[in-house]
Formats: C-alpha cells, structure tokens, sequence
C-alpha cells in the first residue's frame, strides 16, 4: 500500500505566518491566533470583486433582532478553543497574488481585529471598518507591513509561497459562517 502524498495545509501554515506578523508589528500583538479561525472559501462572486480574504468577527453578546435574543452559533478553532475572529481565504485568487501581497492582505485581515479582541470589528472614529476610507487604510496596513516586517520575511512561510499548479496537494479548514440562533427566555435568563 502506498502512503498518501503530503498535503501543504494552507491554515495551519496561514496561522503560522500570521502569529510571526502578530509577533513583529505592535499593533497586532493583541491578536491571539489560537483563538481564530483561518479557512478558505471559493466565490464566484470574490472573484468578480476581486476579494481575497475575509474578517469575520464573533460577538459573544447575545443581540435582540426583531423582537427576539439570539446569539451566534459557536465556531471552534482547530486546537478546541472558541474562536473570536474568522480569517477566510479565497481560493483560487490569494494564491494568484505575489508572495509579498499575500503578506499585505493577511496584514490588512488581521488589522481589522479590534484592539480588545473581543470579537468586534475594528472601528475607527468614523464607525467603518476601514476609517476615512479604503484608501486611508490600505495606506496604514502598508506603512505597517513595511516598517515591521523585512523584505523577504514572506519566504519563510510555504502557505504564503506556494505556486499553484497542477497536482498541488493541499489541504485546509472550509469556511462554515456561523449563524444568529434565537434563544429560549430560559437561556436568556443564564446568559444574563
């Protein structure tokens, strides 16, 4: 019997990558990565957008939508622990970008992750995501992603340098967006 071809798993190697940045660029060292979730999802939709990747926040707060309590179903990280933050990778289109982009847009997600890692979005004064605009912001991951992380640091990471091609072997956790659940007043009652 043969024994199965090693397969490159694309999340595990994205939190990899990511736990280096969040260790080398100061605003990003609240990021705990064993708390969030990396997969991959495939759209035909991103690929019109052009969209790579994705920030999901968690809230853990139960939220009143149209007159009833819900809260959010729970997802698990790979080591069991529940996650704050979902960081979704398209599939096929990341891995089209240059190794050094891949780098900038994992910077880019994970600067939308709030300061208090809380499961919230990261808000600047005007409410948005990405502050005065996606212009300002790209501007501040960039600035970012230069002043802290060297030339050439993306190499050491073979989910961020991996060329696609025929017979690539590799493997990832899908994307499963979680989903508001409505809770019963007894389960209100608990999680007040």
């Amino acid at each position: 019997m043969t024994e199965p071809a090693h397969r490159l798993d694309l999340s595990q190697g994205l939190r990899e990558a990511a736990a280096e940045v969040c260790r080398r660029v100061p605003d990003l060292q609240h990021v705990d990565v064993h708390r969030v979730q990396f997969a991959l999802f495939y759209s035909r939709k991103a690929q019109r957008v052009l969209t790579y990747a994705r920030c999901y926040p968690l809230p853990t707060q139960i939220r009143r939508i149209r007159k009833r309590w819900h809260r959010l179903t729970p997802v698990l990280t790979e080591a069991g622990l529940e996650a704050r933050y979902i960081l979704a990778f398209a599939w096929t289109r990341f891995w089209t970008l240059e190794p050094r982009e891949r780098l900038e847009v994992l910077v880019h997600e994970l600067y939308h992750i709030s300061p208090h890692f809380n499961g919230e979005p990261r808000k600047f004064a005007s409410g948005s995501w990405h502050g005065p605009g996606r212009k300002w912001f790209d501007r501040q991951v960039r600035s970012l992603t230069e002043q802290h992380l060297p030339t050439g640091l993306e190499a050491q990471f073979p989910a961020l340098t991996v060329e696609l091609q025929d017979g690539l072997k590799v493997k990832g956790q899908r994307l499963q967006v979680p989903y508001w659940v409505a809770i019963t007043n007894d389960a209100q009652g608990a999680a007040s």
